[in-house]
């Protein structure tokens, strides 16, 4: 079972060989990180705009949730607050595919959003911008929701991408000296 387990883990990119010490998490690689991004902003954009257009309702009482987890500092809640925001707007899409095709990168976006959580400055904005969003769906404004979740999710990837590079070049220099 646990080489079954290792398998399934490095078949999904979650962990890679390392030579001479078996296997190791895979590191987050920016280009990667940002192509999964481009693919979970069009879901998301798709979903904001068919909550909106079937005049679905958000519940802003999951954004007041969310601002109050990020002040536990307690980085599962935080994650599971966050997902929980984006799967109600893929519920509100009417659209069960978005969910489904969502979920085959959940896992990986997991691990991405821990790292995004990590930077503890985003945190605020990231709710000012999920109640922004909700209340666009809310208000039946398709293109407005549209709008604010791809900003939302470009500001995500961006910011992520570039901690990510930075990361890199740091890890680099410090194997250098």
């Amino acid at each position: 079972p646990v080489l079954q387990a290792l398998r399934l883990l490095k078949k999904e990119g979650l962990i890679e060989d390392a030579p001479g010490r078996g296997v190791q998490v895979a590191p987050l690689d920016p280009d990667w990180v940002g192509q999964l991004y481009d693919v979970r902003g069009a879901l998301d954009v798709l979903a904001a705009r068919l909550a909106a257009n079937a005049g679905a309702s958000i519940d802003v009482g999951l954004i007041e949730q969310g601002r109050f987890i990020s002040q536990s500092g307690d980085l599962k809640k935080i994650i599971d607050a966050d997902m929980a925001f984006h799967h109600a707007v893929y519920a509100a899409s009417g659209n069960k595919l978005i969910a489904e095709t969502a979920g085959r990168y959940w896992m990986h976006l997991r691990r991405v959003m821990g790292a995004v959580h990590r930077w503890a400055h985003q945190r605020s904005s990231l709710w000012d911008e999920h109640l922004a969003i909700a209340q666009a769906i809310n208000a039946g404004d398709a293109e407005r929701a549209s709008l604010l979740t791809e900003q939302h999710i470009n500001r995500a990837k961006n910011n992520l991408v570039f901690q990510l590079r930075d990361q890199l070049a740091k890890d680099l220099t410090h194997k250098v000296a």
